[in-house]
């Protein structure tokens, strides 16, 4: 039996362009932006006020490091702790850029491959910081304070720019707006949740195995951590949003 109409095929179909849900994306980041503006400082009280926690349970000592300006009028109060010295045991970086290094070599053919990269990112870090600290200076140009400022800054602008990669990401696409606002909310949430963790565990490895270890924190457990929950976080947002549109028909056209 012959068919009345012939349908065009899946792939042929699209989802029209709507100005409106750009708009809602559009509205949805600067309201957010302007709030989380609004409560910066609040935000990174309560920052400082769980690394003191944090650094306590672990027996790191610390004290008050003062302030730094975030943004001209926004400040945020930081902590000042200490690295662990090499002078008594000069071949303790040594120790432990061999130690790393004979892991990951050991460890490589059992890897996934995606893994393999990401992973030798550590032992070169140490290896690049140890060639410094012998070859150029004994000490790092910064300390862990200067570390935790910097930290708090590039954190700070990465809260204020996830409102528009998820705002105009998301919320642009013809989904409720019930499923997209929880999505915004849970980056929010584990990256403030996941930045003070990260930033505790990063003092208490300076205080207890030295210097060696701050640009590893700073480049593979910092930025590279927040790009990878970010694209996780965006990815299964994505997941749910096709897999409503694939049930609604109505938002498709051929």
């Amino acid at each position: 039996m012959r068919r009345k109409a012939i349908y065009p095929h899946k792939s042929l179909r699209y989802m029209p362009f709507r100005g409106a849900f750009l708009a809602q994306g559009l509205a949805v980041a600067v309201i957010v932006d302007v709030l989380l503006f609004w409560q910066l400082e609040r935000i990174l009280d309560w920052h400082t006020r769980v690394m003191e926690s944090l650094l306590t349970f672990a027996g790191v000592p610390y004290t008050m490091g003062g302030t730094i300006e975030v943004f001209p009028g926004l400040s945020a109060t930081i902590l000042s702790t200490q690295y662990h010295s090499y002078v008594l045991n000069p071949m303790f970086p040594w120790y432990t850029f061999g130690i790393f290094a004979a892991v990951y070599l050991l460890g490589y053919r059992y890897m996934a491959l995606p893994l393999r990269p990401l992973l030798f990112l550590i032992p070169a870090g140490l290896g690049i910081t140890l060639f410094y600290l012998k070859a150029i200076s004994p000490e790092l140009p910064y300390s862990p304070e200067d570390f935790m400022g910097i930290w708090y800054r590039g954190e700070t602008y990465l809260w204020l720019l996830l409102p528009w990669i998820f705002g105009l990401g998301i919320f642009t696409i013809n989904i409720p707006f019930a499923l997209k606002l929880p999505w915004l909310i849970l980056v929010f949430m584990y990256s403030m949740v996941w930045s003070v963790f990260r930033l505790a565990v990063a003092l208490a490895t300076f205080y207890y195995f030295g210097a060696l270890w701050m640009p590893v924190f700073y480049f593979v457990f910092g930025f590279l951590a927040d790009f990878l929950y970010i694209v996780a976080i965006y990815s299964l947002a994505m997941d749910r949003a096709a897999g409503h549109l694939s049930k609604q028909r109505e938002v498709w056209q051929s």
